[in-house]
């Protein structure tokens, strides 16, 4: 399996980095992923009285607005994640490995995307629509079909996500049954070069520390290498 980047966004980001860890799982054994107080450390500390004001935030808003996405109307996963880490109440865990990558990305505000490689056709892009991609989104709505041009993760049939990741489907979603997934961490220009590798690392550290399970293989996709192999 490949993963690719669209030299075109190479074009619009040069410093983009995506991270890419990819994982043998077992999805139902817990261990300690510090979500809860990555999430109270958020609540207590995060000084900007407007969430779009964190470097974080404002790099992926610009990156919006570069795109032509309104990102007032479709914001960031990021965006929206810390919002929900700052409403208050419990925040929502799913399973381990997801609620690990949210811990992660919460932690270094920066956006993760899991993919269970069951669900993948082919192989995974980041690249910009054909126009002609189906989605189906993770809350089971009515099918969508991807805007030509918009950025969106692919498979060799459909997208997996929409506006980057505004929004993601259904279709590769990693459930507690999920023994195989592809983790991406992504970074567009204007945030920290070593925000990436950082969260990386964490990641990998947390899965391994945590046993739930061996990293398969482990890359960071830039302008120089645009895409990264790895056997599933």
């Amino acid at each position: 399996m490949v993963f690719t980047i669209d030299e075109g966004l190479f074009s619009l980001f040069p410093a983009m980095q995506v991270g890419v860890v990819v994982c043998e799982i077992d999805n139902i054994r817990y261990g300690e992923d510090g979500l809860e107080e990555v999430v109270d450390d958020l609540r207590v500390h995060f000084s900007f009285e407007r969430l779009q004001d964190h470097p974080n935030i404002k790099a992926w808003r610009e990156a919006f607005k570069k795109m032509g996405i309104a990102p007032t109307k479709y914001p960031s996963f990021i965006e929206s994640l810390l919002r929900r880490a700052l409403k208050g109440g419990p925040f929502p865990r799913f399973n381990p490995i997801v609620d690990l990558y949210n811990s992660i990305a919460l932690k270094y505000l920066v956006p993760i995307s899991g993919h269970s490689i069951s669900g993948v056709d082919g192989n995974i892009s980041l690249t910009f629509a054909a126009g002609t991609e189906t989605f189906i989104p993770m809350d089971m709505g009515e099918q969508e079909v991807a805007e030509k041009g918009e950025v969106i993760v692919k498979d060799d049939r459909e997208a997996l996500t929409r506006r980057w990741l505004w929004k993601r489907s259904n279709k590769d979603r990693i459930e507690s049954e999920t023994t195989l997934a592809c983790l991406l961490i992504h970074a567009v220009s204007g945030l920290p070069d070593w925000l990436c590798e950082s969260a990386a690392k964490d990641l990998v550290d947390s899965i391994l520390v945590n046993e739930y399970g061996r990293i398969v293989h482990r890359a960071t996709v830039t302008a120089s290498t645009r895409e990264t192999e790895f056997a599933v």
